[in-house]
């Protein structure tokens, strides 16, 4: 199994934090006495490749894919979303983890949060935040939730947006969102609980203010109202 690893490459010195092939960020402080794994293209790369027999295997350590997303309902926290690859290289899929903050049941357990579902789209698994919300502090309450979800593709430098708009993304006041309504099923699916996205209501690259990802029981915020459905 040795034998079909990759050869340890050189990382770029003026940019270690990045994988010297994709490009694709991987740790914010690398060590120099490492190995690492990029998750992206599976390419292994240290410090020193010469010593490799001598560092440490990390394996892949990526900080993008483990940062938590938080998700508020009404602007109160309730649950946030991590971005992870399955896989490396040709085979990796992007899949998105849907955990609840859970500090009332479980002050110490986990860091106070529980997993709930991993999806293969970012909206699936902020269905899975609304289902659990509709079981939580409102027992039951199956009515259409309006659903703010960032950007599935991260592709913010599309050709066909105008300059004022990309310059807005490079200084982090805008973002890309969908924005939509996730509605109910008659009875609760096998596999994706009792709230669904439909698709039919989403507003897919849409331009709005950053920070706004989140779910809405009764108005959009003023920012969105102008492109949000009605509920």
């Amino acid at each position: 199994m040795q034998e079909n690893l990759s050869p340890v490459i050189n990382w770029n010195s003026h940019k270690p934090h990045q994988c010297p092939r994709c490009r694709h960020g991987t740790v914010a402080e690398p060590s120099r006495w490492k190995v690492y794994t990029c998750c992206n293209c599976a390419t292994r790369f240290a410090r020193f490749p010469r010593l490799q027999r001598f560092l440490r295997q990390t394996g892949v350590t990526c900080e993008w894919c483990t940062l938590r997303h938080p998700v508020t309902v009404d602007g109160e926290p309730f649950g946030f979303l991590r971005h992870r690859h399955n896989g490396v290289g040709t085979y990796a899929r992007h899949q998105f983890e849907a955990w609840l903050y859970d500090t009332g049941e479980h002050l110490n357990h986990r860091d106070g949060v529980r997993y709930l579902n991993t999806c293969a789209s970012r909206v699936d698994a902020m269905a899975d935040l609304a289902w659990w919300h509709s079981i939580g502090p409102v027992e039951d309450d199956l009515r259409p939730v309006l659903a703010v979800v960032a950007d599935e593709e991260f592709d913010k430098y599309a050709a066909e947006l105008p300059d004022a708009q990309v310059g807005s993304f490079m200084d982090g006041t805008l973002e890309v969102y969908g924005v939509g309504i996730l509605r109910a099923y008659p009875a609760a699916h096998r596999r994706r609980g009792q709230f669904h996205a439909d698709t039919a209501t989403f507003t897919w690259g849409l331009i709005a203010p950053s920070g706004l990802e989140g779910l809405y029981t009764s108005a959009a915020p003023k920012a969105l109202a102008a492109y949000a459905p009605q509920l």
